[in-house]
């Protein structure tokens, strides 16, 4: 057994299994694409570039006829809806609003930063919110997509930091404080992970090989997450599911995105405007 799985171990049961399903995404509802179009770690916070290679990226979603999935930490951080009339994101609310009034439909997988997008997002931009995990129908294959991070099983301090975040008094804090304490604790939030993150071991990051084989034995044909910032493709062995595993390139870097339709798998490199096969 790899050192994930024994550090997942040492997790209590309940922080485990929690983790686990919330990742599964075997009771959800079964979404149907003739093409998709995803793309992870955008970490918008305003700024020209950044602004731009969403509207390429949006613009090539609309010349491929591609639902658009991102999948999670689009924003660099989210303070929940009084976000929306944030500066730094306010031509980014807007653009997304234009983009989904024209299609194709595009959903969000929220990650460990935008985790408190919640339908006033959705009231205000016609993005759709989805759960931690969406199983997605395309090209014959059916898709698990997800953030990725609920693979992170070894990374103990995380899921745990990332369950307290994520319970309801936490939530309630977050829609009660004033906005300049939340962003004051968001941003001290950034600073601590900005500080530990490298300290942390390349075993202690990676995604956890068993957890993702459970989910192709499930009946996924892939599984496509972000997160980890470093692009990843592998076909597990039969004995471990069977199927493809691939993470996005951060999108922030080289406008990375990744498409599927009849006639396969594609990246593409929207900051260069060119795609290739994969």
């Amino acid at each position: 057994m790899n050192r994930a799985s024994t550090a997942a171990r040492s997790l209590p049961a309940r922080e485990t299994e929690e983790s686990r399903a919330e990742g599964s995404a075997g009771g959800l509802a079964l979404d149907r694409a003739g093409r998709v179009l995803l793309a992870a770690d955008l970490h918008l916070a305003g700024g020209p570039e950044p602004r731009e290679r969403l509207r390429r990226l949006l613009a090539l979603s609309r010349a491929e006829d591609a639902s658009l999935y991102l999948l999670g930490d689009v924003f660099h951080y989210w303070l929940g809806r009084r976000h929306l009339a944030r500066p730094e994101v306010r031509r980014e609310v807007e653009i997304l609003r234009g983009a989904s009034a024209v299609g194709p439909p595009i959903a969000i997988v929220p990650g460990n930063r935008d985790y408190l997008l919640d339908d006033s997002f959705t009231r205000a931009t016609g993005v759709r919110i989805a759960p931690a995990a969406i199983a997605v129908a395309c090209a014959g294959l059916r898709l698990h997509l997800s953030h990725g991070d609920l693979f992170g099983l070894a990374d103990v301090r995380y899921l745990r930091m990332r369950r307290a975040l994520r319970s309801a008094p936490v939530r309630f804090l977050a829609r009660s404080l004033p906005t300049p304490v939340i962003a004051a604790i968001a941003g001290g939030l950034r600073r601590h992970s900005e500080r530990v993150v490298p300290r942390k071991s390349a075993e202690t990051l990676a995604p956890d090989r068993a957890a993702v084989a459970a989910i192709l034995a499930g009946g996924f044909d892939a599984v496509v997450c972000g997160h980890f910032h470093d692009r990843r493709e592998e076909r597990l062995p039969a004995a471990e599911g069977g199927g493809l595993f691939r993470v996005l390139e951060p999108f922030e870097v080289r406008g990375y995105a990744l498409s599927l339709g009849p006639e396969g798998w594609r990246e593409h490199f929207v900051a260069a405007a060119k795609s290739v096969p994969s």
